[in-house]
């Protein structure tokens, strides 16, 4: 371990005056200095770390299972770009909100300038849980991921009076380890179809709970959070749109060739 000459020059000036110096003593003041600082950086960057990003009205990119754990640090703090560069044309930022815990859960409002309004949510911990929920019982869940997860809304999938008022989407982020089902499972009847024990009065299979109830029914989102120890875990999402804005996934078509006749 290596110690810069204005540690050993302080300590020195103290001590020579009394005698001759201990240089023991004073490798290992300059430790002590040396881990107060680095300490003192490490909570600066917890503070900072409040900046992440999320959305969903159709479909998630971006939410790949968990493969390895890989544990959440205060330098990887995420951030939002001022535009979704997915959008044609690109789409600035309209409304944001963060949060700097594990669970936690935030409401945003914002006034639609399109029918393809997106959403992002970036999160300290890629693998954490991203459920969003939206008015009218849609929405999703799933893995946040390293680029975040992100949708849009169409014409199909918005509420009638969509550019009319102001609309809002919940967002709830949960860590990684939280007892949610990997696997999405069918509606009906089939939504505990294997389960070894079932309990239907909070959607919770084996020990799991369901991702679809966690979107349709608010009892059951929370009884997992107030089961969900907090902690730490930097996230934001954000809402993207502009008035001249297209689907940024095209409709596909199928082109027919006539063959001449006679």
């Amino acid at each position: 371990m290596s110690y810069t000459e204005e540690h050993l020059r302080a300590v020195l000036a103290e001590r020579v005056a009394s005698g001759s110096p201990d240089v023991q003593q004073i490798v290992r003041r300059g430790r002590r200095i040396k881990r107060r600082r680095r300490a003192g950086f490490t909570l600066a960057g917890l503070g900072a770390a409040a900046t992440v990003f999320l959305g969903v009205q159709g479909g998630w990119v971006g939410t790949a299972p968990v493969a390895e754990r890989r544990p959440a640090t205060a330098s990887a703090a995420p951030s939002l770009p001022p535009e979704d560069m997915r959008a044609v044309p690109p789409a600035p930022l309209i409304a944001s909100q963060s949060s700097a815990t594990l669970p936690s859960g935030k409401t945003v409002k914002f006034r639609p300038l399109s029918f393809f309004t997106s959403y992002t949510v970036v999160c300290t911990d890629p693998e954490a849980w991203v459920i969003i929920r939206r008015e009218g019982g849609g929405g999703g869940v799933g893995r946040c991921g390293q680029k975040g997860a992100s949708s849009h809304s169409s014409k199909e999938s918005v509420a009638s009076g969509w550019l009319e008022r102001t609309q809002q989407i919940e967002v709830w982020v949960l860590p990684a380890d939280a007892p949610i089902h990997d696997l999405r499972r069918g509606a009906g009847s089939g939504l505990y179809a294997g389960c070894t024990v079932a309990r239907k009065d909070v959607s919770w299979c084996d020990g799991k709970y369901l991702q679809i109830p966690l979107v349709r029914q608010p009892g059951a989102l929370k009884k997992l959070v107030e089961e969900t120890r907090s902690r730490p875990g930097a996230w934001v999402v954000g809402v993207y749109d502009r008035a001249d804005a297209t689907d940024p996934i095209p409709t596909a078509t199928t082109t027919v060739t006539l063959k001449p006749t006679g």
